[in-house]
């Protein structure tokens, strides 16, 4: 391999590395600096609005919902993450600490995938650059800072052992695949069909039951557009007796929104209708002796049948 060949190759690694280290410091950057509602916890705007409409889509949807109902958790999470972002970003764009860093972005863009990866059926930048950045990151792993680096003025390849036994690089590289393919599939049902598991066409509600309130249930949006919400006109609720009861939105006793003010004002009433975000849960009040239900949403191929 002559040497011009190599100065291409060093070059295209800085390359990368600046690249993808201005896309995550730019994250971080935007939260601090040009949309600090985003760190707000108390704001509508708060990051975890995202986390709101990504669970039920997600692999960890009971534990993006357990930090949901933490705040303080919520809050630490998104200014850590910011933190973090900023300091992967520098390091990998000068190329210092570059393979360490780069291990940092390839769990970072891993944990986007897991979190985020469904909202890329509607949003291609969230699966894409997750994908991409999970791909990079791992060639960065590989072949460290190159030339063009602080770590090559200092004199320096921290964690070069790790990644320099050819098994390592093999697995490291069947492993990116691996990743890569296997959310895919999960997300958007097989490499022949692109339509994720969670679908957008049409909102599905399910309804949990609350042990301590036998006269109330939640009504959890776990599939829709994340976009706009569902516009509730009725509730037909079906009794043990035969007989039905229909609410309109302004009969429909809300009891609690959860996830406020993240869910965006979910269970509230608008121009007749009662809106529902996809995400949210809100608890109701049902008729006594109520055993399932239809909920009747505007342009809804069709209507969400619900028991509990």
């Amino acid at each position: 391999m002559n040497k011009i060949t190599t100065n291409l190759q060093m070059l295209a690694i800085r390359a990368i590395s600046i690249t993808m280290g201005f896309v995550i410091f730019s994250a971080g950057w935007r939260r601090f600096i040009n949309n600090p509602i985003r760190h707000d916890i108390t704001n509508a705007g708060h990051l975890s609005n995202k986390l709101v409409a990504a669970a039920p889509g997600s692999p960890i949807e009971s534990t993006i919902h357990w930090v949901l109902y933490h705040p303080a958790v919520s809050e630490f999470s998104v200014y850590a993450i910011s933190t973090i972002e900023l300091v992967l970003g520098l390091f990998l764009m000068i190329g210092l600490l570059t393979r360490l860093s780069a291990v940092g972005a390839a769990i970072l863009h891993f944990s986007l995938m897991l979190i985020l990866g469904w909202l890329g059926h509607e949003c291609l930048d969230e699966w894409t650059m997750a994908a991409l950045g999970f791909a990079i990151a791992v060639t960065i792993m590989l072949t460290g800072s190159g030339t063009y680096s602080v770590d090559h003025w200092l004199k320096k390849d921290f964690l070069a052992s790790w990644f320099n036994p050819p098994a390592i690089q093999k697995l490291l590289v069947i492993l990116s695949i691996l990743v890569t393919v296997g959310f895919y599939q999960y997300y958007f049902n097989g490499l022949g069909h692109f339509k994720k598991e969670t679908p957008t066409g049409q909102f599905r509600i399910v309804a949990q039951s609350i042990p301590e309130h036998n006269d109330q249930i939640t009504l959890y949006v776990n599939a829709g557009s994340s976009s706009s919400p569902a516009f509730v006109k009725n509730i037909t609720f079906q009794l043990a007796n035969g007989e039905q009861v229909v609410q309109q939105p302004e009969q429909i006793q809300v009891v609690r929104s959860h996830f406020e003010p993240w869910s965006l004002g979910a269970g509230k009433i608008t121009d007749g209708v009662m809106r529902l975000t996809l995400g949210s849960k809100v608890d109701i009040v049902i008729p006594e002796g109520a055993t399932s239900a239809i909920v009747d949403i505007i342009d809804a191929k069709k209507d969400p049948k619900i028991s509990w």
